[in-house]
């Protein structure tokens, strides 16, 4: 990570995916989305729409900053 302002979601993403061991298949169907739009999201091409946060942390059972910026720790 470079530096507590960056946004990280698509290397994130992955990690926590492999972590968890899920699909993409299975987070796009908790998310109401396509397997095609979260590939985009973790390749960088798109990212998820601010509504689709909750439910992306919710379902890695992590903060929505954990899932932008890798920590959660408060920036001040």
């Amino acid at each position: 990570m470079k530096d507590n302002y960056s946004l990280h979601i698509a290397e994130i993403l992955i990690e926590q995916r492999k972590k968890a061991e899920k699909s993409q298949k299975e987070l796009a169907e908790y998310c109401g989305v396509s397997k095609s739009s979260v590939s985009k999201w973790e390749n960088g091409t798109s990212r998820p729409s601010i509504d689709k946060l909750p439910k992306i942390a919710d379902f890695y059972k992590i903060t929505i900053q954990k899932l932008l910026t890798g920590n959660n720790t408060n920036i001040n």
